[in-house]
């Protein structure tokens, strides 16, 4: 079970993440899991339609930034993979608690 802050980062990140599926990239569909890899909690949302030019330049692109601000304050990363054709994934790696917190040296 996730504690309340996990919880809340990671639903926020969701939030995020599906506020911008249809509008920016044309989707219809996402796809959400959530599980423990190890002493990590892994979410994925990937869409089903295009992705974007990651390595493009975004004006006024604030929410994968506050997506990875989010995962990095609980000690994680939220790599995100796209291309203009083959949609987009983002995937959360967190600790799992806060003992796994402290012993990433975060």
């Amino acid at each position: 079970m996730l504690d309340k802050e996990r919880a809340i980062a990671l639903f926020r990140i969701v939030k995020e993440a599906l506020t911008n599926v249809a509008p920016h990239v044309g989707a219809t569909g996402a796809t959400i899991s959530l599980e423990q890899v190890g002493p990590h909690r892994r979410l994925e949302i990937r869409n089903d339609r295009r992705g974007f030019d990651s390595s493009a330049p975004r004006a006024k692109s604030f929410g994968l930034v506050g997506m990875r601000e989010r995962a990095m304050m609980l000690g994680g990363e939220i790599p995100v993979h796209s291309a203009p054709v083959s949609g987009t994934s983002i995937a959360v790696r967190i600790p799992a608690d806060d003992e796994a917190h402290r012993q990433a040296g975060v």
